[in-house]
């Protein structure tokens, strides 16, 4: 009996232990990783943060790389504002070049304004005259007062450089100031008569509104111009009235002459002689009166200031 009693509690223990060996082999499964599992995941993550650095740090260097060079290169050149000056220096030559080719075809048009008029049509003559293409027209978008601007300035210049001669640059006292006002303008006027049909429509281009600022400074400067080489240098009130009196005369004598039909313009240059008498006469006479003088004073200033505000000239000579 004792044995099978025994037996019996064998079996009962092996009941017992068999599902606890069971449950054993399920939680073997669900058991953690290996630590150097762990360990092989931490060093593959600490690898990939690893290259990342080494790739910024590798992108820094030839950042810096990359700046030492320009660095050196600029250096070599003469710096950014070397670079600058090279533009700067080559949009003025395009510029240059540029304007020659404007003077070229303008110089060519003027011998087509009798035919044409100062128009685009005589610039188009002009261009192909140069061997340039009818279109470069483009060129001159203010049409044919381009071409009045030009012959203006250029008959400018060729007095100018004249008056320079006689004066030797304005060093050689003139005898006659008057006489020399004269004539200078005497000189101007005659380089518009070989377009004196085709003046009325310069003049009506000059008059636009849109045209007056370029106008204005071309007869302001050349005014001013003939005064100084006939000898004026003062800051009085002279310097006024014969300047607003010189380009008054020239605007009349200019009118004048448009409708003169005398041998040789006779009556015109009769006319701008009496007019230059009549102006000497009444500067004399505003000398003389000190209240007048005040009052034409203010009003000749505050317009040449005004003047040379807008157009940004400069009158004072050294």
């Amino acid at each position: 009996m004792a044995n099978v009693r025994c037996l019996h509690k064998l079996i009962r223990l092996q009941k017992l232990l068999l599902p606890l060996n069971a449950q054993s082999s399920r939680i073997a499964t669900l058991q953690p990783r290996p630590l150097t599992f762990l360990l092989s995941r931490r060093y593959a993550s600490d690898n990939k943060t690893s290259n990342l650095d080494s790739f910024r740090a590798r992108e820094e260097q030839r950042e810096k790389e990359r700046d030492a060079e320009d660095t050196k290169k600029e250096a070599a050149g003469g710096g950014g504002s070397a670079g600058t000056g090279t533009d700067s220096q080559q949009d003025e030559a395009k510029q240059a070049k540029v304007d020659a080719i404007r003077s070229k075809i303008l110089d060519a048009a003027l011998q087509h304004v009798p035919q044409h008029g100062w128009s685009r049509q005589a610039i188009v003559q002009g261009a192909e005259d140069s061997g340039y293409p009818s279109v470069v027209h483009g060129m001159f978008p203010e049409g044919g007062f381009a071409l009045v601007s030009h012959f203006n300035g250029k008959c400018n210049a060729e007095l100018v450089e004249s008056l320079q001669k006689k004066t030797d640059d304005g060093k050689q006292e003139v005898e006659n100031p008057m006489d020399f006002l004269v004539q200078a303008v005497r000189q101007r006027m005659e380089m518009i008569a070989p377009y004196k049909a085709q003046w009325p429509q310069a003049m009506a281009l000059i008059a636009q509104p849109q045209h007056a600022p370029t106008a204005l400074a071309q007869v302001l400067t050349l005014v001013d111009d003939i005064c100084y080489y006939s000898g004026d240098r003062s800051v009085d009130f002279g310097w006024y009235t014969r300047r607003v009196g010189l380009a008054t005369i020239m605007k009349m004598t200019e009118l004048y002459l448009l409708q003169d039909t005398s041998p040789g313009h006779a009556n015109t240059w009769e006319f701008l002689k009496n007019r230059m008498d009549e102006a000497v006469q009444l500067q004399m006479m505003l000398s003389q009166t000190e209240g007048m003088t005040h009052t034409f004073q203010r009003s000749f200033n505050s317009a040449f200031v005004t003047a040379r505000n807008i157009l940004g000239l400069g009158y004072n000579r050294n």
